[in-house]
C-alpha cells in the first residue's frame, strides 16, 4: 500500500446525514473519501480499494458492521478501524479488539473525529501498524483488551 492509500478513508453508515457531514469534514482535511450506506457496499469497496482508515457503524440494513469486521479480519493489510455507534456497553464488549482501534460513541463531535481520522491516516502513512489506539474525550479505548 502506498502512502496515498493511507489517506483514503471509507465511511460506512446507513445514516445519509452522518455520511455527508463526515465526508465534508474529512475532505477539508485533504483526505480521499468513499462512502457506503451498508456493509455490503462497504465490502465491495474494500475489495476494490485499499484504505488507511475505515469509519464503521455496526447496525445497518442488508449487511451489518460485524460482517465487515469479519471480512477485514481476513485481509493482510489492515486499515485503522474506528467503530462509530450508539450501541450499549454489552455490544461494544463483543467487538474483537484485534480488529478495531477505537470506538466513538454517537453523538460525536464531527471536527474532533475528523482530526482523529486525519491523524490516523498520517500515522499509517509513516509506518505499518498492527494495533493503534487514539485517546480523545469521546473515544472509548479498547487498549486494555488489545494484546
Amino acid at each position: 500500500m502506498t502512502s496515498d492509500h493511507y489517506r483514503r478513508v471509507l465511511i460506512v453508515d446507513d445514516d445519509a446525514d452522518i455520511r455527508g457531514i463526515l465526508l465534508t469534514a474529512l475532505r477539508m482535511k485533504s483526505l480521499t473519501v468513499d462512502t457506503a450506506a451498508d456493509g455490503q457496499e462497504a465490502m465491495e469497496l474494500l475489495r476494490q480499494h485499499s484504505y488507511g482508515v475505515v469509519i464503521l457503524d455496526l447496525f445497518m440494513p442488508v449487511t451489518d458492521g460485524f460482517a465487515v469486521l469479519d471480512m477485514l479480519g481476513n485481509e493482510t493489510s489492515q486499515p485503522v478501524v474506528l467503530v462509530v455507534t450508539g450501541a450499549d456497553g454489552r455490544t461494544i464488549e463483543r467487538l474483537d479488539a484485534r480488529r478495531i482501534h477505537g470506538v466513538v460513541k454517537k453523538p460525536f463531535d464531527v471536527e474532533e473525529l475528523a482530526s482523529v481520522v486525519a491523524a490516523c491516516a498520517d500515522v499509517r502513512s509513516m509506518r505499518g501498524l498492527e494495533t493503534m489506539a487514539i485517546a480523545l474525550p469521546f473515544l472509548a479505548l479498547l487498549s486494555s483488551r488489545m494484546s
